[in-house]
């Protein structure tokens, strides 16, 4: 058995919008050779059914469990959803390392969330009553009750290095000190959670999260609940009624002048309505007791108004594809800083700013830059992804891919750049490839996302592909998906939305961008044929 795998795994071989001091970089991921364990297949083909609907399926680097796995996995579940899934993840549960299932408390159900007639859960791993860091299993029915995705697997915790000898106060305190913060804003948050190490080891650990000026960010710092030490950081700030009249730009400086229209959805006499909140870090808010906004550009309160309307512009966009979770004020300061050469999102804060800029132009007079912004927010109101690797690359690039949709035009960043002399920041018609383009970078390996966003929108239309990308982002599971798990959300989404209709255009586009070509997983990625020929020598052989 475990020479025909080998066989057959061998025949496929191997939140900010500028580079600024606020991006995030990391190492390049390189996937390991995975060598899939016998016993997991023999606990997959106990269960036929299942193995007929596999359509694609990931194993972990120890070839002992499930990454994701994507198919008509079962028959159409009846009942409540929550315990239907937990039953079939119980049933299944060599699968996805669940070993434990006697104790009720091992899975709780933190997500369960219907969306155009589909169903999308997420069940967290607690030991002892402590969360296990990012060990979530996200499920996915379809419109006809079925499970077309599972995501994640459990990590192996046995026992525990250290012990509990610091506070959440202290806690706070020691990442304060880690990351050498002197502004704060808002009131820290500290969690006691479970880090899974090696050796089948959890580390006691407290999750300080923690919003500062300086340096800038939205921080999360690991902190050693034992030794008070820093273990790891990441920073998760994603750079980049009444009716009144405006002056503003429809795009940007170099595309037009200056239109004047209707204001939308004003609730106050400033730049203040039911979806957006524009202050302005160097005076006082525009304020008309008309509702009269028409202002020069060079105006301070220019840059006031023209975020306005492109943030209201924006969310009626998003609404229009039954997006309804940003119908608050969503805040935004117009010139953020000393000539500050940026603009971002704040989940922490959920809050949007933009620098005058030093090097650039000014960003708040720029639409692909608002709306790039504004995607992170929507995309933080339906899934957390961590900033960094390919989950902060699929941030990335979706906004970048938003942005440009929702402006037709596929460059980006063209007003905000030109005063360097080039002619843009990023453009989506690139022929960028995976793996061998990643850089490690979120903003560059974004541009591979966005690319493939892009090629997507070409094979499909815009109003098809809008809707379609728009709808995986809830078949995304929080914390670390890399690109596969994405291009595995738009197929299930194309299935509960289009019946499967694009799959064929679909699978070009991601083959052609090296998504999902087996060779660059290593033997950790199975398709029906190779489930099939498994199951074909297991029948001749007997087992």
């Amino acid at each position: 058995m475990g020479f025909l795998i080998a066989l057959i795994l061998v025949s496929q071989t191997g939140f900010c919008f500028d580079v600024s001091p606020t991006q995030v970089n990391g190492k390049v991921q390189v996937s390991p050779n995975v060598k899939i364990s016998p016993d997991l297949i023999n606990s997959l083909f106990q269960d036929d059914h299942l193995v007929k609907g596999v359509e694609m399926m990931q194993v972990a680097p120890d070839g002992k469990r499930i990454l994701s796995i994507r198919g008509d996995l079962t028959d159409p579940m009846v009942g409540d959803p929550v315990d239907c899934v937990k039953k079939c993840l119980m049933d299944h549960c060599k699968l996805f390392n669940i070993t434990n299932i006697k104790d009720p408390y091992l899975l709780s159900n933190i997500r369960n969330e219907e969306v155009d007639g589909c169903c999308h859960l997420d069940f967290q791993m607690s030991l002892d009553g402590v969360k296990v860091l990012d060990a979530i299993i996200s499920v996915h029915l379809g419109r006809d009750k079925r499970v077309n995705l599972i995501s994640g697997s459990l990590p192996s915790v046995d026992e525990y290095s250290n012990q509990i000898s610091i506070g959440r106060i202290q806690a706070i305190a020691a990442a304060k000190r880690a990351i050498g913060a002197s502004s704060i804003k808002g009131t820290p948050k500290a969690e006691l959670n479970i880090l899974p190490i090696e050796n089948s080891k959890g580390l006691m650990v407290f999750v300080v999260k923690l919003s500062s000026d300086k340096p800038l960010g939205d921080w999360e710092i690991t902190i050693d609940a034992d030794t008070g030490k820093e273990v790891s950081r990441l920073n998760q700030m994603n750079f980049s009624r009444n009716t009144g009249k405006g002056s503003f730009y429809l795009n940007h400086p170099l595309l037009g002048a200056p239109v004047t229209e209707e204001l939308l959805h004003l609730t106050a006499h400033s730049l203040s309505g039911e979806f957006a909140n524009v202050t302005n870090e160097d005076s006082d808010s525009a304020s008309a007791s008309n509702d009269v906004h028409i202002y020069d550009p060079s105006d301070t309160h220019f840059d006031e108004v023209n975020v306005y309307s492109l943030i209201t512009r924006i969310h009626d966009y998003y609404k229009g594809l039954g997006f309804s979770k940003m119908d608050f004020p969503l805040r935004a300061v117009v010139h953020y800083g000393d000539s500050y050469d940026n603009a971002y999102f704040s989940p922490q804060s959920n809050s949007m700013a933009f620098g005058d800029g030093n090097r650039l132009n000014d960003l708040s007079k720029e639409e692909t830059v608002c709306w790039h912004e504004y995607s992170h927010a929507v995309l933080n109101q339906i899934v957390r992804l961590n900033y960094s690797a390919e989950s902060g690359a699929m941030n990335e690039g979706q906004a970048d891919y938003f942005a440009c949709s929702y402006s037709n035009d596929a460059k980006l960043g063209e007003y905000a750049v030109a005063k360097m002399g080039k002619p843009y920041l990023r453009i989506m018609t690139n022929s960028l490839h995976y793996p061998e383009d990643i850089e490690g970078e979120v903003h560059a390996d974004g541009s591979i996302w966005g690319g493939v966003l892009w090629d997507v929108r070409a094979a499909l239309g815009e109003k098809t592909s809008d809707k379609l990308i728009h709808s995986s982002f809830f078949y995304l599971k929080s914390g670390s998906p890399e690109f596969l798990d994405g291009a595995n959300a738009i197929f299930t989404a194309d299935k509960n939305l289009n019946n499967s209709e694009n799959k064929e255009a679909l699978a070009k586009v991601f083959q052609a961008r090296g998504i999902t070509t087996k060779s660059n997983y290593n033997g950790s990625v199975l398709d029906s044929k190779d489930l099939m020929r498994i199951g074909l020598f297991r029948k001749v052989h007997g087992e």
